[in-house]
């Protein structure tokens, strides 16, 4: 797998800000600008699609130059974003690649109450908008970054509670086979990025060094370990300082962020306005 010279990731939205100058916004959900030497990939689209338009262009990033859209999985704080209009135009004709599972029905219960919180297009809708791409196998989207299709389990939990999905009459449990994550190979080791990391972050490393055969260098995203028991997220920390790097956003947590800021020399800080260079 080639080995990339030169990455750059800018977070463009996420529930945190990490600069001042220029002054941004952020919100609950997601999305990152991936950028290789020749290619531009847009991970996620956020929630209301505004933060990544407005922050966009306070950091003078070109949304309309992207090359591919990829969807960490189908809940709306990460594919909010295209029922954006203006969001919606400038990546109109795009590349889209998710799992096939990203349009199912999906519902969540955590409040006692069923609320829908799918992706805001049916994927007829989105194929008059774009070139969409389904696929459950990791699939080499250019040199040196792969989407990981459906993430083995090996074992770790997964983050899939209160989450169900709506098939034909029926309603089960949903165990997110469409939380998809990148792996991209640098220098220094692969970097795995996570939009919601529903399948486990640890599932999801081990997945990736077993797609790749590389080691992993840095893991950077959401991790779903804000409402896990104290002692889970304890140990998921110690398996994550095994890494060089470790970026946790979105909805990590506030413990795990603390745990892993408590190492200066791993920890990244992963909010709206990072650039982040390996």
């Amino acid at each position: 797998m080639k080995r990339l010279s030169n990455l750059k990731m800018t977070i463009l939205s996420d529930n945190f800000v990490s600069t001042l100058i220029p002054p941004l916004i952020g919100e609950w959900g997601f999305s990152a600008l991936i950028e290789t030497d020749d290619t531009k990939i847009l991970y996620d689209v956020g929630n209301s699609g505004y933060p990544v338009l407005y922050n966009a262009e306070k950091l003078g990033v070109d949304l309309s130059k992207i090359d591919y859209i990829v969807l960490s999985h189908g809940h709306s704080d990460h594919t909010g974003g295209f029922s954006n209009p203006e969001l919606l135009k400038k990546l109109e004709g795009k590349i889209v690649i998710a799992h096939p599972s990203v349009f199912e029905k999906k519902l969540l219960n955590w409040s006692g109450k069923i609320e829908y919180i799918g992706i805001p297009m049916s994927l007829d809708e989105m194929e008059k908008h774009f070139h969409v791409i389904l696929t459950s196998q990791p699939l080499e989207i250019t040199e040196g970054v792969i989407f990981s299709g459906e993430v083995k389990r090996y074992g770790y939990d997964e983050y899939t509670a209160g989450l169900f999905t709506a098939r034909d009459s029926s309603i089960t449990g949903d165990h997110m086979k469409d939380d998809a994550a990148l792996y991209m190979n640098t220098e220094k080791g692969l970097v795995v990025l996570t939009g919601c990391g529903h399948s486990g972050i640890l599932n999801i490393i081990n997945h990736a060094k077993e797609v790749t055969g590389e080691n992993v260098y840095a893991a950077i995203g959401g991790f779903h370990l804000l409402s896990s028991p104290k002692d889970k997220v304890v140990k998921v920390s110690e398996e994550l300082l095994k890494l060089d790097k470790v970026g946790p956003a979105h909805c990590s947590g506030n413990l795990i962020k603390s745990l892993i800021a408590d190492h200066k020399d791993k920890f990244i800080d992963a909010g709206v306005g990072k650039v982040i260079k390996f």
